[in-house]
């Protein structure tokens, strides 16, 4: 079963949201849409509708993309932030990009926000993979460092194609050596 995409558009000109409606049901996107148009709004559908992308307007009475994006990094979600806007110069498009927005568009070329959306949330899945990865090897890492500690064993790994060698902190200590003067090699070993 495919999941709806859930969207939260923070945009304030009704016309502007209806757009940008418009647009994504043009798409072959399979989405649930909520429209709020403040930040007492934003800040309660951060919470209770739990997005899973955000398109945000960049000027809003009293209220702007800045802080609407610094709301989000402040909160528990980790989703991407798509800038919809009339007009921005380039140097703040780069700027907000750098900052961690998956993407901007101008709202005279929204043809392009479904795919916008779409490599936004697949980037983010992916980087939550990879996120997720590195965190179990990292935890295997540490439970084979205390396993080989308790054990008192060591372990090497040797690419003898390439000649790179590493050695766990065990072996450096079985065989006596500082691993802060001894480089890892097949003939050092």
């Amino acid at each position: 079963m495919i999941k709806k995409i859930k969207i939260l558009h923070l945009e304030d000109t009704p016309t502007d949201a209806e757009l940008i409606g418009i647009e994504l049901k043009r798409s072959a996107l399979l989405f649930d849409r909520l429209v709020v148009d403040n930040k007492a709004d934003y800040l309660n559908a951060l919470g209770q509708y739990e997005p899973d992308i955000i398109l945000c307007d960049h000027s809003l009475p009293q209220f702007d993309s800045i802080e609407a994006f610094e709301l989000l990094k402040q909160s528990d979600l980790n989703v991407p932030f798509i800038l919809i806007t009339a007009t921005i110069s380039e140097e703040f498009a780069v700027d907000i990009m750098k900052n961690g927005a998956a993407d901007y568009l101008l709202k005279d070329r929204t043809q392009r926000l479904p795919s916008a959306i779409t490599n936004a949330l697949e980037k983010f899945r992916t980087e939550a993979e990879r996120k997720r990865f590195l965190a179990e090897t990292i935890a295997n890492e540490s439970l084979l460092k205390e396993a080989e500690n308790i054990a008192d064993i060591g372990s090497l790994d040797i690419d003898l194609q390439t000649q790179y060698a590493k050695w766990s902190p065990g072996l450096y200590r079985i065989l006596g050596l500082d691993s802060s003067v001894v480089r890892p090699s097949l003939e050092t070993f």
